[in-house]
């Protein structure tokens, strides 16, 4: 009887010995895979051939603390390199017109042989300049309160067809400098949307102003508006050069300009699309872009509608 027992004892610590030694052998894998991944590996992933349930719950678990992680890492380096990207286009952005300001500004007062038409033509450059300057500094502090939510904003129902009559008047000027009628598509009905007055007007002034920038050289600039259900969808198309396919998807995205007209006395600052797109969503709706080069490109909005 005592040997029997003694054998039982015997087997069953066989067993358990057998047993962490199996789960040790788990662990220093485990181990070696987390070590991997600690080293910058984060392509490792804990695969154990195990019966026991706890502990293939256990890798599942840590595996998806690892996917989650490399997740969290990739969209550290996506906004690392757009931190750096929007540094260098700030840095280029505002040294441009500075340095140009700053030139014009030694001539007028360093040479002496320059004619007082001369003196009055420089003059409207250094403002010009000046104001460019201006233009982008308001436009990265309106950006910023807009993302911090600190911008104020005065919701009310508005007529978005009188609000559209209203911007394109302010462009009139613009319009008759490069020979443009706009075409306008505007529905008898009033249609009532719950917004911001001024938020508004920068949306739909800034696509305008966007589509003068880019479109002019195709001789055709329009704006369109359509009952849609529920909601007003209102478009801002041009017939210019148009947006590549390739670059669409960057479009609303901080100082991002199309690079072939960078440096040009069009270009943007590139905080403004991205503006308009912030805006938008503060009123729960949503922005497409949709191009065909050099035939037509149209920046269309929706914005639900109030009775």
């Amino acid at each position: 009887m005592t040997k029997g027992i003694i054998l039982i004892l015997s087997t069953i610590c066989i067993l358990l010995s057998l047993v962490l030694f199996k789960q040790n052998k788990q662990i220093n894998k485990i181990n070696e895979v987390l070590m991997q991944i600690e080293k910058g590996n984060f392509n490792q992933r804990i695969r154990l051939n195990t019966n026991n349930k706890n502990m293939k719950r256990l890798c599942e678990n840590m595996n998806v603390l690892v996917n989650k992680f490399q997740k969290i890492l990739i969209e550290y380096k996506k906004v690392e390199e757009s931190r750096k990207k929007i540094i260098s286009n700030i840095s280029h952005d505002l040294r441009t017109p500075l340095t140009s300001l700053l030139g014009y500004i030694e001539a007028i007062k360093n040479d002496a042989t320059l004619r007082l038409e001369e003196k009055e033509k420089y003059i409207e450059v250094v403002y010009s300049k000046g104001k460019l300057l201006h233009v982008l500094l308001e436009d990265f502090f309106a950006l910023s309160k807009i993302e911090s939510n600190d911008a104020l904003l005065s919701f009310k129902k508005l007529n978005i067809c009188e609000l559209i009559r209203m911007s394109i008047l302010t462009f009139y000027e613009d319009f008759t400098k490069v020979s443009i009628i706009p075409e306008i598509y505007l529905p008898d009905e009033k249609l009532f949307i719950l917004g911001d007055e001024k938020s508004i007007h920068r949306i739909i002034n800034n696509l305008l102003s966007n589509a003068l920038k880019y479109g002019k050289d195709g001789g055709q600039i329009g704006i369109t508006v359509k009952k849609e259900n529920k909601f007003v969808r209102v478009t801002v198309w041009d017939n210019g050069k148009g947006i590549p396919q390739n670059e669409i998807h960057h479009i609303f995205e901080r100082l991002y300009t199309l690079e072939e007209s960078r440096n040009t006395h069009l270009q943007g600052n590139g905080l403004g699309l991205t503006i308009v797109k912030k805006l938008i969503e503060k009123h729960h709706g949503t922005i497409h872009v949709s191009s065909i080069p050099n035939k037509k490109t149209g920046f269309s909005f929706i914005l639900p509608l109030v009775e």
